[in-house]
């Protein structure tokens, strides 16, 4: 069942709302035309140069018989505290408490901390 009274209320309190915020949006919001309108002719200027400075690509000639990728050993430069390519080489030490499939083994089973035989536990 709908409130029909409730439901006309509501809609009035958004309508007023809606009046009162399209009266204020001039004084609060409005410097945001000007700024637009200044943003899309700065952008019409940048676009008409950018056609203007178009340069023709020139690419090397290619040599027959040379690859057109030179592909090498790949060198990982030094840097500060190996801050680039710092997983090269530690795979085996990425997590310094060790690794958890080995940690999470018992290093001794019951049996023979007690001295009892291993048929004992069956």
């Amino acid at each position: 069942m709908a409130n029909f009274v409730a439901r006309d209320d509501i809609w009035k309190i958004h309508i007023s709302r809606e009046n009162t915020a399209s009266k204020s949006w001039k004084t609060k919001w409005g410097f945001l035309t000007s700024e637009y309108q200044e943003m899309f002719d700065n952008s019409k200027t940048m676009r008409r140069d950018a056609k203007e400075k178009t340069e023709d690509v020139v690419f090397p000639p290619i040599e027959d018989g040379k690859p057109l990728v030179q592909s090498g050993p790949k060198i990982i430069p030094k840097t500060t505290a190996q801050f680039v390519g710092w997983k090269v080489g530690t795979e085996q030490s990425l997590n310094p408490f060790g690794n958890a499939a080995n940690e999470s083994r018992p290093r001794q089973n019951l049996a023979t901390k007690l001295g009892w035989p291993k048929e004992a536990l069956s």
